[in-house]
Formats: C-alpha cells, sequence, structure tokens
C-alpha cells in the first residue's frame, strides 16, 4: 500500500535548494522521503504536486533564460521521470474546498491555499514548512496532518 503527499512550494524549492540557490528548511526525514519519491523507481511513497506550484514558481522565480533552462533540466525533469509523481490540475472540488477555507488563512496567499485544497480534496498529508497553514491544520484537521 503506496501513502500519497500533496507538496507546496517552498518545500519543493527547498528540497531542491542547491537549483534555487537557497537553504533547505526541510527536515532530514522529509528530505530522505522525497529522495524516495523522486528515485525512478517505483516507492510505496507517492507525491501530488498541485499544477499551481509551477505557476508560483514561474511567476517568482524565472527571471532569466538560463534558469529556465536549469530549472526545465534539474528539477521539472527529474519530477517528470518520477513513476512516484503526479502533477494535479485544479479541478472543481479544489476550487470548493477553496471556498470553505477561512480562519487565520482568510488572507492567506491563494496559490498556499489551493495547495491546502488539493491535500484537502486527496484527505492526504501536506508537506509544508508555512507555520500559518501548520496552525490551521491543527486547530481544524481538515487533513490527516503536515510533515516538514
Amino acid at each position: 500500500m503506496s501513502i500519497l503527499y500533496v507538496i507546496d512550494t517552498i518545500a519543493i524549492i527547498s528540497f531542491f535548494h542547491e537549483i534555487f540557490g537557497v537553504d533547505s528548511i526541510l527536515s532530514p526525514g522529509v528530505s530522505r522521503l522525497l529522495e524516495r519519491v523522486f528515485a525512478t523507481s517505483e516507492s510505496d511513497i507517492k507525491l501530488s504536486i498541485p499544477s499551481v506550484v509551477f505557476v508560483e514558481i514561474f511567476e517568482k522565480w524565472f527571471m532569466s533564460e538560463d534558469f529556465a533552462e536549469k530549472f526545465y533540466y534539474e528539477v521539472y525533469e527529474r519530477i517528470m521521470q518520477s513513476p512516484n509523481v503526479e502533477i494535479k490540475p485544479i479541478e472543481q472540488e479544489v476550487l470548493e474546498n477553496l471556498l470553505h477555507i477561512g480562519g487565520n488563512l482568510l488572507d492567506h496567499d491563494v496559490h498556499d491555499k489551493i495547495i491546502l485544497a488539493s491535500a484537502i480534496m486527496l484527505n492526504c498529508p501536506l508537506i509544508t514548512t508555512d507555520q500559518e497553514i501548520i496552525r490551521y491544520v491543527r486547530e481544524t484537521q481538515v487533513i490527516p496532518k503536515t510533515i516538514n
């Protein structure tokens, strides 16, 4: 039986921190879990990446053709080559879940709320370091858990 996780933008950036030129903020356990996911062989760990993650990366990180090329060959290709990863479109159920996210996330970034809404739709844990989302999940229990 496999375990499915949803991942947010910062966690993807942290995992591929060398390409993005940032420090990783993921725990060693999450880093090991993601290594298993991004392997080229089948794993019992599966990952769902909401398509909005790529929108956010394109919007905030694509400042040059060099970076776009580096991202394509070192991140996107690795994602696409893993049999353990799916890229999830924004479905109607995600939009419906988005409408119900309130509380401390009412004014939160819409990209992040769409990612959380995707995890709600799939009813699976979310890999995130976003403290506001972690707090919201702890208070509402809309998904099984967050990990970071």
